[in-house]
């Protein structure tokens, strides 16, 4: 009688540890140190994670290198809003530049494009003699160190829920579209183009983006399908927004 109390009660130590280890993983955010997914729900609504879908690639613009070096060289960004079909008259961006060392250069600029306009980003050193929020009030600027400092461009969309469309439901027409400016959110949507100025030599190079409209690099994808005689491999190239 004793050794089957000593059963349960150990039973009971075993599951209660299991639950409390369930719950834990329950609760924490895998994606804080995982790869981005496809996946709309990636991050949270806690605003200290940085908001629902901040994490999910389908919505995120990239480009692989900016650069900054005292009176040497800055980056130029451009963000423009076609106003095609479907996409909301105006569109929250957020662009962080990040260093090569994980690091932000500057806080994130935040920013609306509305449609028909362009939004010029520029990242320079404090303190840039002729490139300064004086000289251009118009544009939006992240400054940092006047060391030289290279790194990546993120671009997140604002909202929360890119993939639901402003003043209605995808496919089912709305009276009033012009005039409440329903349509997508999405930053894919917008179109970028930039390029690293190097004023040492008067010259410059142009910056890849990926993710966007006009997106300039897409990889290949394989998948199987079936054709009556089998499995058969398909290559494919993906082009423009919300990469497969």
């Amino acid at each position: 009688m004793k050794i089957n109390h000593l059963k349960r009660y150990l039973i009971g130590i075993v599951m209660t540890a299991f639950l409390a280890l369930l719950a834990g993983n329950a609760f924490g955010n895998p994606v804080l140190s995982t790869n981005a997914t496809r996946d709309g729900a990636d991050g949270t609504s806690d605003a200290t994670t940085g908001g629902r879908g901040a994490y999910s690639n389908n919505f995120m613009v990239v480009s692989p290198y900016w650069q900054t070096e005292g009176s040497a060289s800055y980056t130029f960004i451009a963000v423009s809003h076609s106003s095609l079909s479907g996409m909301a008259s105006s569109i929250g961006v957020k662009m962080n530049a990040i260093t090569s060392t994980g690091a932000a250069y500057d806080t994130a600029a935040t920013f609306t494009v509305t449609s028909g306009n362009t939004r010029r980003v520029f990242i320079v050193p404090t303190n840039h003699a002729t490139v300064n929020p004086t000289a251009i009030s118009s544009a939006t600027f992240m400054t940092g160190t006047t060391d030289f400092t290279y790194g990546h461009i993120r671009v997140n969309p604002v909202t929360s829920h890119p993939q639901l469309r402003k003043g209605g439901v995808y496919g089912v027409a709305v009276n009033d579209d012009s005039e409440n400016g329903g349509g997508f959110r999405d930053t894919t949507m917008l179109t970028y183009w930039g390029s690293i100025i190097v004023e040492a030599q008067t010259t410059g190079f142009a910056m890849e983006f990926i993710g966007d409209m006009s997106d300039s690099v897409a990889m290949g994808n394989s998948r199987q399908v079936w054709r009556g005689t089998g499995a058969e491999a398909v290559q494919g190239y993906s082009s423009g927004l919300n990469l497969q």
